[in-house]
């Protein structure tokens, strides 16, 4: 079955950082643990009402919700959670950067990054990317991920 893949919580937070604001399908929380594993608020308060707070552990960015949410400064610890094609997207129309992807041999593959000038998309300069890995990524979607990360550490 194929499937959508999704950014990373750490590409979500930087997504957040660099003002990225659009409705998406699920977003990123904190998942209230105890004893690793996952718990819901009635078992977060029974375990509160005992006394036993200190056995309750957040994890930022442990929690997927899956409902529609708008990434907004007022929920500081909820980050939306955009699937890669919709980040590109987000990249290619607000920043006028376009990520490609080349697979390199054998199942491996690399990303490129072309910039582009005003709107008319006239090409500006193109900044090939490349990772410490030097056969590229095995998977398509991790270098695109890779390569969206790297927009935003370096070029936004």
């Amino acid at each position: 079955m194929i499937t959508e893949d999704f950014v990373s919580f750490e590409v979500a937070k930087l997504l957040k950082e660099k003002g990225f604001n659009e409705l998406t399908p699920s977003s990123y929380g904190i998942a209230v643990m105890h004893n690793g594993e996952e718990i819901d608020e009635d078992e977060e308060y029974e375990l509160k009402s005992e006394g036993r707070e200190n056995e309750i552990e957040y994890v930022e960015g442990g929690a997927v919700f899956d409902f529609w949410n708008k990434n907004s400064e007022e929920m500081e610890s909820v980050y939306s959670r955009p699937t890669l094609y919709v980040t590109m997207k987000w990249l290619r129309e607000v920043h006028k950067m376009s990520i490609m992807v080349d697979c390199i041999g054998k199942c491996n593959y690399q990303p490129t990054i072309q910039t582009f000038a005003g709107k008319d998309y006239e090409i500006e300069g193109e900044v090939v990317w490349v990772n410490d890995v030097k056969r590229g990524f095995k998977t398509y979607e991790r270098a695109c991920e890779m390569a969206i990360k790297y927009c935003l550490e370096h070029l936004i």
